[in-house]
């Protein structure tokens, strides 16, 4: 604490003033003595001198004015090339940018970089405690959170308006039965998700995450997030951007736009809470919740929210979906393509779905070639190019024994692009969700994620994951 009792600066004091040794050698009327000489030529002299002594302190006068004016334009001008040439885009995802998040005008992310005759000018900002950190830096950086345009994402053309909730193909849900705005006010009890080990893969977490919706309806509590939560790791593979979403330098002004995004209430840490009186029963873990079902809840009511949410999200593409999506189309993709996911892993729970659906999924499960030449044979993509993807790790014997039975297929074979370098799943959702066809794993959970993503952007057409043999056809 001895910094803060450090003596203030003199710099800019005023200088003390120097006297002129003409004139005080001529103090008291008196010339190189202490009697007054009251000679016409001496008197004459001194008022000359004074004369001229006035004359060459009002140049001087001048001068510093306009020095001073000089050097303050120049200040001016070089703070507001500073700030001009400091403002990057933090949150990337599409190659324009929108501004809003809904057709009710509801500004939840302010435009960057808009034409300057399309926006009025803003008020000067209001005065700020320059003692505290902004909350606006991030890693020294002011906040600018980029949007996707709402027609398209990741420069992909799509079947809706994202922003336009009046023309979306199922209702705006923000919240499932009576669900309010969670506020500190009201609670008493909540559904926290906090930090742990995320379950299982990319599409288990999510099941995990929109269950935990479900459960605090069903204990009719809020549900609230901490800050180092699992639950915005999982959403920053997907959206925003990963460094900025991350604990360690998301700034404080994002938190009000993701609550209102998700109708959750992020807060530090249980402690927090506790201090509030706050309580945090006991809960399920990450697994409890993935397995965690409600057999009251409306399942149309459950569908509309979890597309609600969804929507609003695909507005913040991640950045590296986009870019591993042009690696593998081009800055301007124009071909058709297909992607077919494999999943050997996950068939080993395949007899307990055809047992709960009553049907047999397995060619969809082992993608087998009559079942994949049958559906792009009927949407004629069978001359465009195929993009296999697998779950993360090492490559699955089973999966590679799959892809081979393709490559033999003649029907297939120059067809399929596949690299041993980009084919993770996890890396290319963008990739399957944007494909004008998609062959999904039945039992495999981000399968599932990626065809109800397709279904919220209004892509059904062409996603095969839950199908059915009828005739000689696989239909979804």
């Amino acid at each position: 604490m001895s910094g803060l009792g450090k003596p203030p600066s003199r710099r800019g004091a005023r200088a003390t003033r120097r006297s002129n040794p003409f004139i005080t050698s001529n103090q008291g009327g008196a010339l190189c003595s202490g009697q007054r000489n009251n000679s016409p030529f001496i008197s004459s002299y001194d008022a000359e001198k004074k004369r001229k002594h006035g004359q060459q302190r009002k140049e001087m006068a001048k001068k510093l004015l306009v020095w001073g004016s000089l050097a303050l334009i120049l200040t001016v001008l070089f703070r507001s090339w500073s700030s001009n040439s400091d403002e990057p885009n933090l949150l990337r995802g599409g190659a324009e940018i929108g501004t809003k998040l809904g057709s009710n005008n509801d500004n939840i992310i302010p435009p960057n970089n808009a034409p300057a005759s399309a926006v009025e000018p803003p008020p000067p900002p209001p005065a700020r405690d320059t003692s505290l950190p902004d909350p606006s830096v991030v890693k020294g950086k002011s906040l600018e959170i980029e949007k996707g345009v709402e027609d398209s994402i990741c420069g992909s053309q799509i079947p809706i308006n994202l922003a336009d909730k009046d023309k979306w193909p199922t209702p705006y849900t923000p919240f499932i039965g009576n669900g309010k705005v969670p506020t500190d006010s009201i609670a008493k009890e909540v559904v926290l998700l906090q930090n742990g080990s995320p379950y299982g893969n990319l599409g288990s977490q999510l099941t995990s995450f929109f269950h935990a919706y479900d459960f605090a309806h069903e204990s009719k509590a809020p549900l609230y997030i901490t800050k180092d939560s699992w639950a915005l790791e999982t959403l920053s593979k997907l959206f925003f951007d990963s460094d900025l979403i991350s604990p360690a330098n998301i700034p404080e002004k994002f938190y009000p736009y993701l609550e209102k995004i998700l109708r959750v209430k992020i807060v530090e840490s249980e402690e927090v809470l506790k201090s509030m009186e706050i309580t945090v029963p006991h809960h399920p873990p990450v697994q409890g919740f993935f397995h965690f079902s409600v057999p009251g809840l409306d399942l149309t009511q459950i569908r509309n929210h979890r597309e609600t949410i969804l929507r609003q999200l695909l507005q913040y593409p991640a950045p590296g979906m986009c870019t591993n999506l042009e690696k593998r189309l081009g800055a301007q993709p124009t071909e058709k393509y297909t992607v077919i996911s494999f999943n050997f892993s996950a068939n080993i729970h395949l007899p307990k779905l055809d047992a709960a659906t009553k049907k047999d999924h397995t060619a969809a499960a082992e993608m087998q070639p009559d079942y994949v030449v049958n559906i792009l044979g009927r949407e004629g993509m069978l001359e465009q190019p195929i993009f296999p993807v697998f779950p993360p790790g090492p490559p699955n014997p089973a999966n590679v024994e799959a892809l081979m039975s393709l490559i033999k297929n003649p029907l297939l074979h120059d067809k399929i692009r596949y690299d041993l370098h980009a084919r993770n799943l996890e890396d290319y959702v963008y990739l399957a969700l944007l494909a004008d066809v998609y062959l999904g794993n039945p039992v495999d959970p981000l399968s599932i994620w990626i065809a109800r993503i397709r279904a919220a952007l209004n892509k059904k057409q062409g996603t095969y994951v839950l199908t059915e043999k009828q005739g000689d056809d696989w239909v979804s």
